[in-house]
């Protein structure tokens, strides 16, 4: 089982090493999951700023079947990914989420833990 999870996240890392327009080195994934759903966001750390990506379809699928390769009683709640160098690091809680509280706050959080004041930059709305 242990194998099998490592080579899930072994894929991630790969689909979101096919973002070549910046560096994988500083790439963040942070993710909340539960059954049939999976929310995720992608930042690239620039130095002086943090960089939204949109995230791709595969990396989606991806998520879901590792999402679904643990236990019923192991599955996270969300999962934090850094690729630092040539290795990454990927850290889960197991709570249940707080629904008066969002995704994007929960994020936004998350975001001020690891990086600080760092300004985040959006792409222009669509």
């Amino acid at each position: 089982m242990a194998n099998e999870i490592g080579s899930m996240l072994d894929q991630v890392g790969r689909i979101l090493a096919r973002d070549t327009a910046y560096p994988l080195d500083g790439t963040f994934l942070y993710v909340e999951a539960e059954w049939q759903m999976v929310g995720m966001s992608i930042f690239k750390d620039l130095g002086d700023r943090l960089l939204y990506r949109d995230p791709m379809n595969e990396l989606g699928e991806a998520l879901l079947e590792l999402w679904g390769a643990a236990l019923p009683d192991k599955r996270c709640s969300t999962m934090q990914y850094r690729i630092m160098g040539d290795k990454f690091d990927a850290s889960f809680t197991y709570d249940l989420l707080d629904p008066k509280v969002s995704a994007i706050d929960r994020r936004e959080v998350i975001l001020r833990q690891l990086y600080g004041n760092k300004l985040v930059v959006y792409p222009p709305l669509k």
